[in-house]
């Protein structure tokens, strides 16, 4: 009896730390917080660079989504290798292969492109290397710190990683504009190096179980029967299922982020740089607001209400017009879109056993990567249409998303 109260005031100890007093979660926050930067700096490059040499919204959004589309094929063989590798070593070897893959755009650029499709086979192997991070990041946060406070690590990792993430694209932008697009890809790629050297010295953590025989063709069965077991569970479900919506009309937005600095706002590189850091403060305010607060009773409500939130606030800042107007409107689509994120990984990742937390978010990444069809669609009726009206549209859809879930699904309403 005495025993068993020891073990439980020290589970309870455990749930009150703060997760920033874990040593391997401060390490694993740093290297991934380095990521970050050079994510950025790879995106807002590579969206200019698009734009600039076929001066078309289209193709800019289609490079957005070129990127995404891997991320529906691999993600769940990802989310099976994050479940059976370390984690930590899986995201460093991301990292080296994101860092050839950006310096070789950066060597596109410097030269010249006379077949944009170069550019586009880049991106997508780019993708498969963004698919395969994200279920062992998020995975192996959720692995570090006790699980009561799960969702406050989530938001503080989520916090450093959109600040340092818009703090890059405002550096970015001001690169490319006295600089040149090269270097700033030079820059990211030599970022995701650092990156990389912080995740492989990373302290393997006593719950991970690294597993050497994932070879051979037996993994994609596995990794498919894996996918399929989540979709069994409503809530799951009900999760992947919002999340394909909002990826799809929602975080489109970026897309066509840089044709509407350009031909709506009528600001250059570092004007999209500022918006980049806009998006980037909002982000930080709504999730330092999760990480402050932390507990919440009714998650699954929550999740409705910051998707309503989200497609009302892409409305405004598609109708806003005027520059200063568009970076407030901005940062309530940053705080929107952070926060619906990070509720997203905690609740995928607390429905499922913990032997399957990789493969919860491989599914993520699977129903998510099919929001190249909405970069797609967007991109093709801001060439119709105009950009304003396109990101209304994507707005209205997500909203309705939101509205839909909350009449539609008790079971989320309740979790």
């Amino acid at each position: 009896m005495e025993l068993s109260r020891k073990q439980d005031s020290t589970t309870e100890a455990a749930s009150r730390l703060s997760a920033w007093h874990i040593a391997a979660y401060r390490r694993l926050w740093f290297g991934t917080v380095i990521l970050a930067l050079a994510k950025q700096c790879e995106r807002l490059a590579l969206g200019w660079f698009v734009l600039s040499a076929t001066d078309s919204v289209f193709l800019t959004a289609a490079s957005f989504a070129v990127q995404k589309a891997p991320g529906s094929l691999v993600s769940p063989l990802a989310g099976y290798m994050s479940d059976h590798l370390s984690r930590s070593r899986m995201i460093a070897a991301t990292a080296i292969y994101k860092a050839v893959i950006v310096v070789l755009l950066g060597f596109l650029a410097l030269g010249g492109v006379d077949h944009i499709w170069m550019v586009f086979v880049l991106v997508a192997l780019s993708g498969i290397g963004q698919a395969c991070e994200t279920p062992a990041t998020q995975g192996l946060i959720t692995e570090t710190v006790p699980p009561k406070v799960a969702m406050k690590a989530v938001a503080l990792w989520s916090t450093g990683v959109k600040l340092v993430g818009a703090l890059g694209g405002l550096f970015g932008g001001f690169v490319i504009t006295f600089l040149g697009i090269p270097v700033a890809l030079f820059f990211g790629s030599g970022i995701f190096l650092i990156g990389a050297i912080v995740m492989a010295t990373m302290p393997q953590s006593s719950v991970e179980k690294p597993v050497r025989n994932v070879a051979g063709p037996g993994i994609l069965l596995a990794a498919w029967k894996g996918l399929v077991l989540i979709l069994k569970l409503p809530v799951m479900r009900t999760l992947l299922l919002i999340a394909f919506v909002v990826e799809t009309f929602g975080f489109a937005y970026q897309s066509v982020l840089p044709s509407f600095a350009r031909d709506v706002l009528r600001v250059d590189a570092d004007g999209l740089g500022i918006l980049t850091l806009a998006a980037g403060c909002g982000s930080v305010i709504g999730v330092a607001i999760l990480a402050t607060r932390g507990y919440f009773p009714q998650k699954g409500q929550l999740l409705i209400g910051v998707t309503i939130g989200y497609g009302l606030m892409l409305v405004g800042f598609a109708s806003s017009g005027l520059f200063p107007l568009s970076l407030i409107m901005m940062m309530g689509v940053g705080a929107m879109a952070a926060v619906f994120d990070a509720i997203q990984w905690t609740l995928l990742q607390q429905h499922v056993p913990n032997d399957m937390r990789g493969r919860a978010i491989g599914g993520w990444v699977f129903a998510t990567g099919f929001g190249w069809i909405g970069q797609l669609a967007l991109g093709a009726m801001a060439q119709v249409l105009g950009v304003e009206w396109a990101l209304m549209i994507a707005g209205a859809l997500v909203a309705l998303t939101g509205f839909i879930s909350y009449g539609s699904s008790a079971k989320l309403r309740e979790i």
